[in-house]
């Protein structure tokens, strides 16, 4: 079930992470790809297209330079921690 960016469940879920009302489309997207599941390769498939998401979010919103490096660099950072911790939360299909 989508429910934005972060967890519900597990150590995180009381971490907020930042930006999340900004990139709560592209977690929710996220979210579904993760409820749908598959194997790695759609895990893999699911967190780039997070990365993407946020990415065009960012580029739509014709921010200054600078806050465009940095929002970039926070949706590279939900990349990477979806990545690292985000195993356990995809729905792995045989």
């Amino acid at each position: 079930m989508a429910n934005g960016c972060g967890c519900q469940t597990g150590i995180f879920r009381w971490v907020k992470p930042p930006y999340a009302s900004f990139f709560y489309a592209a977690c929710c997207i996220h979210d579904d790809d993760y409820d749908k599941g598959g194997n790695e390769e759609d895990r893999k498939n699911a967190d780039l297209r997070l990365y993407m998401n946020c990415f065009r979010k960012i580029a739509k919103a014709g921010f200054a330079p600078a806050k465009t490096w940095w929002l970039t660099n926070v949706a590279l950072l939900y990349y990477c921690s979806v990545r690292l911790m985000g195993s356990n939360y995809f729905n792995y299909v045989r």
